[in-house]
């Protein structure tokens, strides 16, 4: 795991903590250093703990660079900022999860735990795969074995949110599902933000759905929450 916050005494708090909680813990205290450490082959990292306002280059800055060549690596950002526009930003950036500070180290060890796990299981494949892995409503075809999306014959590069918000629609097909449901279903019991990432990532998904002129295929249920509704169903 990498951490990274140019404030030292948070650096050592979590880096104790972290490593009582048996996790192997990589530091840096200043952007450059940890964007280096993230590109070291020799440095197996299996999440990122980044402070959003760090000198040479801000969290959000080394979340964008990893997101153009590593979408499943969990990214964590922790920032004083605690608007909604910033929780956006972290988030359409590629971000998994935002911590505001100051922090309650306990809830931080909890996000980080539920990230790994997901993304562990997320990893998960086996040799004989069922054909329930493989998807196809219309358009869209998502193969859930090789983490791989299409639409149109295009291949779409998702985000691990994205992908498995995508996936948790196409297992449910024209059904209303709340945000309760979609954060249950995507980032797991043990979440503890608030439901507005839902419509957050909703719409970074829709982007990426609709750009080559695609029609909506994520339809808002007034009251409710989504439903993947498309017209070739």
């Amino acid at each position: 795991m990498l951490l990274a916050d140019d404030e030292v005494n948070i650096v050592t708090l979590l880096e104790m903590e972290l490593q009582a909680e048996g996790f192997t813990v990589v530091t840096a205290t200043d952007g450059i250093s940890a964007l280096k450490k993230l590109r070291e082959p020799d440095t197996p990292v299996d999440l990122a703990l980044l402070d959003w306002n760090m000198a040479g280059i801000t969290g959000l800055d080394i979340c964008r660079r990893l997101r153009e060549t590593d979408v499943s690596l969990p990214v964590i950002i922790m920032t004083s900022r605690d608007e909604i526009d910033d929780r956006i930003a972290a988030l359409e950036t590629g971000a998994d999860d935002f911590i505001s500070k100051p922090f309650n180290v306990r809830e931080v060890l909890a996000r980080v735990k539920a990230l790994i796990r997901r993304a562990t299981f997320c990893k998960s494949t086996f040799s004989n795969e069922f054909s329930s892995d493989l998807l196809e409503i219309g358009k869209l075809a998502l193969n859930r074995a090789e983490r791989t999306c299409t639409i149109n014959g295009t291949a779409l590069i998702l985000t691990v949110r994205e992908f498995d918000l995508l996936d948790c629609f196409m297992r449910h097909p024209r059904q209303a599902l709340s945000r309760g449901q979609l954060i249950q279903h995507v980032w797991g019991d043990d979440y503890f933000g608030d439901e507005n990432v839902v419509d957050v990532f909703v719409r970074y998904l829709r982007k990426k759905l609709e750009a080559g002129g695609s029609e909506r295929v994520i339809q808002t249920v007034r009251g409710v929450g989504f439903a993947l509704r498309m017209n070739d169903q």
